[in-house]
């Protein structure tokens, strides 16, 4: 163990709090690893044996859309954990994570994170406090989508003017969960420019379709014989007046 890794857990979001000793022994416990852009940190469906806190660099923590595109669900830097979920329930991983940064993590391993959590009271409370909040967050996340899908059935395309792109320096949960969104954000513009197009085909398609109806309503009135003996009679009577202008 270095001297400057209890530092760097005190960064650490989930271990915020804990007292000098504490981070000692929690210092002891852990390894460092980089990585660099592009590096997978773990993948979803794997068995979670660690969990990590970055140090430096940022992460996506992605899912895979129903047509197999990538689908960011999170961005996390610097004093955020990644991977403890997996540790609590031993359940699978439940999305990838990975570098959009060359980046430094510290890895705790699951026994010796079940062995810190028995011995340490307070990394359990510390690690419930870092539960509730990506919890909130998720919350958030989930409202925001529900809210832009209620709009977009409604026809209401304004609010995608003010969404942004992910800077990654946001402080609150609805701006980030708003950034964050930015495939669906993608979808949205791509549901509107596709709905734009359908309107002027259909407006289009209107004309051409009345202007054909409009042909053959017309090719129905000058095909019947009454139409032909208009037009006959109103011969007749140019004649008979071309004929009295002459004899006059």
């Amino acid at each position: 163990m270095t001297a400057s890794i209890p530092n760097q857990l005190r960064k650490a979001f989930l271990f915020r709090g804990l007292s000098s000793d504490a981070l000692t022994a929690l210092a002891q416990k852990v390894s460092v690893r980089t990585l660099s852009e592009g590096d997978v940190l773990m993948r979803r469906g794997e068995t979670g044996d660690s969990l990590f806190m970055i140090d430096e660099g940022w992460f996506k923590i992605v899912a895979e859309g129903p047509s197999g595109d990538e689908l960011i669900i999170n961005k996390t830097g610097p004093g955020e954990t990644l991977g403890e979920m997996a540790l609590v329930d031993e359940a699978p991983r439940s999305a990838t994570v990975i570098a959009i940064s060359n980046a430094r993590v510290l890895e705790l391993k699951k026994d010796a994170f079940q062995e810190i959590l028995d011995q340490r009271p307070d990394v359990a409370l510390a690690l419930i406090r870092g539960f509730s909040s990506r919890l909130r967050f998720s919350t958030t996340y989930i409202q925001k989508a529900i809210d832009w899908s209620q709009k977009i059935a409604a026809g209401d395309y304004g609010f995608i003017e003010n969404t942004q792109q992910f800077s990654g320096n946001t402080e609150s949960d609805d701006d980030k969960a708003t950034e964050l969104l930015s495939a669906f954000f993608q979808m949205v513009r791509s549901v509107k420019a596709r709905e734009d197009e359908l309107k002027q085909q259909l407006e289009k398609l209107t004309l051409e379709i009345d202007e054909a109806r409009r042909k053959q309503e017309f090719e129905e009135i000058t095909g019947t014989d009454f139409y032909a003996n208009l037009k006959e009679q109103a011969k007749k009577l140019r004649a008979q007046r071309m004929s009295s202008e002459n004899e006059g």
